[in-house]
This record gives structure tokens, sequence and C-alpha cells, in this order.
């Protein structure tokens, strides 16, 4: 069964509706451009360039991403790390009309416990599915072993599915570069 279009408008998730990319014949990722160019905006060329980066392989990619939510009602979609802001997708079986997805996060290895309710993306429902999608402000300017671990709760009809990444959280910390 081949996967299914669709088509979100970028103001709808908090995006900009304008972006300028400056293309550069170098092979380098975009995030670490986006930085280097910034830290030169502000002159600071003697710090290092700090980026985020997601330490799990994009779930969404996975040819047993549906699957997955099917058995397990709940599965991380996709992350995108953007000036340390955190933005995720989360589909969920639908189950029942009220539901509730929480993101549970920490940045001192659960120590403490922060809790964000995920927000419903209203153009998602494909009648079997639904994608919720959150945003998470990362520390900034983060330090570079400075990490964040997550994991996701789906409750539905009084019960709890949790997407933990099979045990081993969902994780993500600042890196660097010269």
């Amino acid at each position: 069964m081949g996967k299914k279009k669709r088509v979100t408008f970028a103001d709808l998730l908090g995006f900009s509706l304008v972006s300028v990319v400056e293309i550069d014949a170098r092979k380098e990722d975009p995030e670490k451009r986006l930085y280097r160019c910034l830290r030169k905006q502000r002159g600071n060329t003697a710090s290092k360039t700090r980026y985020l980066t997601c330490l799990f392989e994009q779930p969404e990619k996975r040819d047993d991403f549906l699957d997955r939510v099917r058995q397990e009602y709940v599965c991380l979609e996709s992350v995108v790390c953007d000036h340390f802001i955190v933005r995720g997708f989360v589909r969920v079986l639908n189950v029942s009309y009220s539901k509730v997805i929480t993101i549970h996060y920490t940045t001192d290895e659960w120590k403490t416990i922060r809790q964000l309710e995920a927000n419903h993306l209203c153009t998602s429902n494909d009648g079997t599915t639904d994608t919720f999608f959150f945003c998470v402000q990362f520390g900034s300017p983060c330090h570079e072993k400075c990490k964040m671990e997550f994991a996701l709760c789906y409750a539905v009809d009084g019960r709890e599915y949790w997407d933990n990444n099979h045990r081993k959280n969902y994780l993500i910390c600042c890196s660097s570069e010269e």
C-alpha cells in the first residue's frame, strides 16, 4: 500500500511562510550552515557553531511505520530541529474522538520532568489515524553536552499508550563545530 500524500501549510505549524536559502556548492548539513551564517552575522567567529542533532532514525522513514502505529497506538512520526526549537509530529490510532497526547521530556536525565500537550493537526485525519504536533524550546545557547530525552503518552478511553523508542527514549543533543 503506497503512502498517502498530504498538504499542510507552514503557518499552521508555527513555521514561517517565507524562507531564504543560500545555495552553496559545498556539501554541508543545512542546520550547520545556518548556524555558521548566524554566527558570522553576529560577529562571533571565535565561538563554536552549535546545532541540535536527533540521535534516532526518523520513524516515518521506516517501511513498517503505519503497522507500528496500528500495533502500538502511538508513534513519533518525525522531528525537525530549527533555531533550538524541537518540532515534532506524532501519529496515533484514531480510537476515539477525545484524546490527549503528552510529551514527557527532561534535560537532566529524568531528575526533573516537563510535560507538554501536543496539538491536533486538523488537516491530518485519514479516518484511521490522527496527527498531532508539538514544539519545545531548547535552551539557547545550549552547551555541547546538553541533551533532551523524551517519550510520548497517548491517553484515550481511560487507557495510556506510550512510545519511548523501544525503551531507549528519543534523544536530541546539542553538537558543535569550529
